[in-house]
């Protein structure tokens, strides 16, 4: 496999990873209820959260893309359409839990945000991986390497 492919099964994991991380972090929040055992601070466990997995995610997709756009690569285009729609399902999912989510961790309005950006980055993703799976395998440079000899 070329590498494109192996950085996109890179950001399929990545993207499980963000939506475990995310989902867990509501659950417990959730369990946390009025009178926490714990003292928390969500808005940085939430960064941590993002600058662990959710960013790196989405930045090796457009390193996929930036390494194939002209060439197009199927495989590593329909991994991240995967990974995309993982992304997006997840953030669906942690929508569904913030209305449990007790006020005091509503901090900022950063939980309520943080699904919503990543599902538009887990669409685009997607965008990215389509377009990539559909380009054409033929270079433009392909037929210039011939006149040279």
């Amino acid at each position: 496999m070329r590498l494109e492919t192996w950085i996109s099964v890179a950001s399929i994991g990545l993207s499980v990873m963000f939506v475990a991380l995310i989902v867990s972090f509501y659950s417990f929040l959730i369990n946390q209820g009025e009178n926490p055992s714990n003292i928390i601070d969500p808005g940085s466990l939430l960064v941590q959260e993002i600058s662990i997995s959710g960013a790196p995610s989405v930045v090796l997709a457009y390193v996929v893309f930036a390494m194939s756009r002209t060439i197009g690569n199927k495989p590593a285009g329909l991994l991240l359409i995967v990974a995309g729609a993982i992304m997006v399902a997840g953030m669906i999912a942690a929508l569904g839990l913030i209305p449990q989510v007790h006020k005091q961790y509503l901090v900022g309005g950063a939980i309520i945000i943080v699904p919503y950006a990543f599902m538009a980055a887990g669409a685009s993703m997607a965008g990215v991986g389509g377009y990539l799976s559909l380009v054409s395998k033929k270079s433009r440079y392909a037929g210039n390497l011939d006149d040279l000899r």
